[in-house]
């Protein structure tokens, strides 16, 4: 972060200024006493399992200059070791977020792009990285930094020399799309695609369109805004005033498409073509899904006037975050994918069609877990699974989870092991005989942490040589 002067935040906060010097030079924000750094401002954060005005005080000793906060302090402000700045606001977690607009528009010159949608926002938002990474210097958000909170003190990363900018906007309550994207203010805006995606919160897939397409309503005035053609909700969206849109398919008409997808264990083969020219690209991901997040990926990078040539090196340079169709072969040849980055019943189906495309002749065994926040319809997706499940070419099935019982009631006669506990499906994993043949498939929602399990099985596998 750039550094900024402690009057700034004062008048972009409207609060009440309680002591300090105006003047004061501040050197960043932080929202955690342990890891703030001297100089820095330290905004007092009420979440549902901390509050951050219980380290206020040592925020201070360790060097904060100003501090933000809404509740009451004047029962221990007597026992600060010195006095720094104080700023007194309604809500601080708002509060973070203006100032975080604020930030962001300082950064004219930046191309700014938010990443929203149901699956894909992730590896999409680090192709589309990599690409930009190739022609300037580029900043995306990391880890899950997508919310009221992460994306925010994602922003205040930003430097004068930043001139390419991806963040992805995650949302699990309504209206938040509309807060995070009027803070971002993107230049570009894309929804990889719209599925069954926290519908504990927005009920069905209409649900979900609708507070994802808010993002496209805060792009910029003459911005871009990239759009799924082969998506039945996004292709409705035609027109916006203002904007240049760019569109892209592989299954449907778009100004950028792929053909001739070719699918190996360890990359996948396509080629992109725009506006009658082509290039062939070989990206170092399993699936056609990942086909799918390098097209709108390479589509973003069309909308801010990349060429195919450009596009095909930062899509070939990629690597693949952690947890996404991760892969350990095993000494003895067996191979473990941990998927378990996150699952709803769209991302598991495109993870198990991936690894039957992608290892033709292998034994392919599912580990799966709950897919958690579909609300009251969450049986019956589970039971859809199972379904879908029953009709694959798959050896085994062990599933854990509360839900996951519907799952195995609907696969039939499959050989099928199914436990609420963790401990079980460890145990039953480590029964299996396993050769050279065998691939283990690990797809889960993120609070299952499927990916202890990978990694105690793959110890275990190991131990067998």
């Amino acid at each position: 972060m750039e550094s900024f002067h402690l009057k700034e935040l004062i008048r972009v906060l409207h609060g009440k200024f309680i002591i300090g010097n105006p003047n004061l030079l501040v050197k960043g924000i932080s929202i955690d006493s342990r890891t703030i750094k001297k100089g820095e401002a330290y905004f007092a954060i009420k979440g549902s399992r901390y509050n951050g005005h219980d380290f206020i005080n040592e925020a201070i000793d360790k060097g904060a200059v100003a501090t933000v906060y809404s509740e009451d302090i004047t029962n221990f402000v007597k026992s600060f070791s010195k006095f720094p700045s104080l700023i007194e606001t309604n809500d601080t977690i708002v509060a973070l977020g203006d100032f975080a607009k604020f930030y962001r528009s300082k950064f004219q010159n930046t191309k700014i792009i938010g990443i929203t949608g149901s699956n894909g926002k992730t590896t999409t938002k680090e192709i589309l990285a990599s690409i930009l990474g190739k022609k300037g210097r580029a900043f995306s958000n990391k880890g899950n930094l997508n919310n009221r909170i992460g994306l925010p003190l994602s922003i205040f990363q930003l430097t004068s020399d930043t001139e390419y900018a991806v963040f992805e906007l995650g949302t699990s309550l309504h209206g938040e799309i509309k807060i995070l994207s009027d803070i971002l203010k993107p230049d570009e805006g894309l929804i990889t695609n719209i599925g069954f995606s926290h519908l504990k919160t927005f009920i069905s897939t209409e649900g979900v369109f609708k507070e994802k397409k808010i993002l496209f309503e805060n792009v910029k005035e003459d911005g871009c805004i990239v759009i799924n053609n082969d998506n039945s909700f996004l292709k409705t969206i035609q027109n916006i005033d203002n904007h240049q849109i760019v569109t892209f398919a592989i299954d449907t008409s778009a100004d950028v498409y792929v053909k001739n997808i070719e699918l190996y264990s360890n990359k996948t083969d396509f080629d992109l073509f725009y506006k009658g020219n082509s290039v062939k690209v070989s990206i170092h991901a399993k699936g056609r899904f990942n086909v799918e997040n390098a097209l709108a990926a390479a589509s973003c990078a069309i909308g801010l006037g990349f060429s195919l040539d450009e596009i095909k090196e930062g899509i070939e340079t990629f690597t693949p975050p952690k947890m996404r169709m991760e892969t350990l072969i095993t000494s003895s040849g067996v191979v473990l994918i941990n998927d378990a980055y996150n699952a709803n019943p769209s991302s598991i189906q495109q993870a198990i069609q991936a690894v039957l495309q992608c290892y033709a002749g292998k034994k392919i065994n599912l580990v799966l877990g709950d897919m958690l926040e579909l609300g009251d319809k969450s049986a019956d997706y589970h039971f859809e699974l199972g379904k879908f499940i029953a009709n694959q070419n798959i050896a085994s099935v062990s599933l854990v989870g509360n839900m996951m019982v519907n799952t195995r009631n609907a696969i039939g006669n499959k050989d099928v092991f199914y436990s609420d506990n963790q401990d079980n499906l460890l145990k039953h994993l480590e029964q299996i005989s396993v050769d050279e043949n065998y691939l283990f498939l690990f797809k889960g929602s993120r609070g299952m942490k499927l990916e202890e399990i990978y990694a105690k099985f793959y110890s275990i596998l190991e131990q067998r040589r």
